[in-house]
Formats: C-alpha cells, structure tokens, sequence
C-alpha cells in the first residue's frame, strides 16, 4: 500500500468527525432512513410508528434508525475528510494529533448516556 499524506488527512478527519456527527444524529434522532425489518420497508428520513399510526404499531412494526444515523454520520464525516484531504499541509500542522483519540472516546460515553433511558438506568 502507498503512502498518501491526503489520504492520511482524509482518514484522521473521517474517522474523528464520524464520531461527533454520529453523537449529533443520535441526540438530535437524524437518521437519512429508517428500516423497518419485518416488513422489508425502508423509509426516506426518521419515521416513528406513532407518527403514523398507533402506537401498538410500534410492538408489530419496529423501527431501526440505526442503519441512518450511521449513515447521516459517514455522509457528513465524508465532507469534512474531503475538505481536509484537499487542505494544503502547513494548515493542519498546528492540530493536536491526541484529537485522534479523544474525540471517539468522548463520543462513546456521549452515547451511552443518551442510550441510557431506553434500558430504563
């Protein structure tokens, strides 16, 4: 494999701002589709059964958002590595490399405790 200073920029940037975006579209319920796997239906944007219908729809048909809040992440962590890749190399030399880390690990204690309440802690 070659070695690539952009495509080594892209990774950081993608892998960083997937994190924060992916905590965003979870807080914020952000999902580009929602899946509903009993019925084999995929819906554009967030969809909740008690929108439609009542509630007890939810028991028959439940929704995954997961799939889109995964997806609503990649899309916007796929503009900010594109941006970074094409960034000149002295305009990102002042970032602290720990970001790499830091980021994904606070996003992960972000999303358990926005995940908390559906286990009902």
């Amino acid at each position: 494999m070659t070695y690539s200073t952009p495509f080594r920029r892209f990774a950081f940037a993608f892998g960083t701002t997937f994190g924060v975006f992916y905590v965003v579209a979870l807080a914020k319920d952000l999902a580009l589709f929602t899946v509903f796997p009993s019925l084999g239906v995929v819906l554009a944007g967030t969809h909740h059964s008690r929108d439609v219908a009542d509630p007890a729809v939810g028991f028959l048909a439940p929704a995954m958002y997961w799939y889109g809040w995964a997806a609503t992440a990649a899309l916007g962590a796929l503009m900010v590595g594109l941006v970074a890749a094409s960034l000149p190399g002295h305009s990102v030399r002042y970032v602290w490399p720990g970001w790499v880390w830091a980021i994904p690990a606070l996003s992960m204690i972000a999303c358990i405790y926005l995940t908390l309440p559906w286990f009902r802690l």
